[in-house]
């Protein structure tokens, strides 16, 4: 998976999202939402989680859709 894109709501605002793996980040995944960094996802054995950036627009719901989504992506990967 080099990156996953998607065009989502957020209110009446239609915003670009990007979920993409640094080069050799090994299970870490920088969420931009119209090319601002927004935070992170990291995978590790307990699980996922979530370190967003403290003006992000993306909430616990937006969070675990992009889980979702890279988890469907990541079938075959990890």
């Amino acid at each position: 998976m080099d990156k996953i894109e998607i065009d989502t709501y957020f209110g009446d605002k239609r915003n670009h999202v990007e979920i993409a793996a640094p080069m050799g980040a090994g299970g870490i995944y920088h969420v931009m939402v119209d090319k601002y960094y927004n935070g992170q996802l990291v995978k590790s054995h307990n699980g996922w989680s979530m370190h967003l950036h403290p003006t992000t627009i993306l909430q616990g719901d937006d969070v675990s859709v992009i889980i979702e989504l890279l988890e469907q992506h990541l079938i075959g990967f990890t």
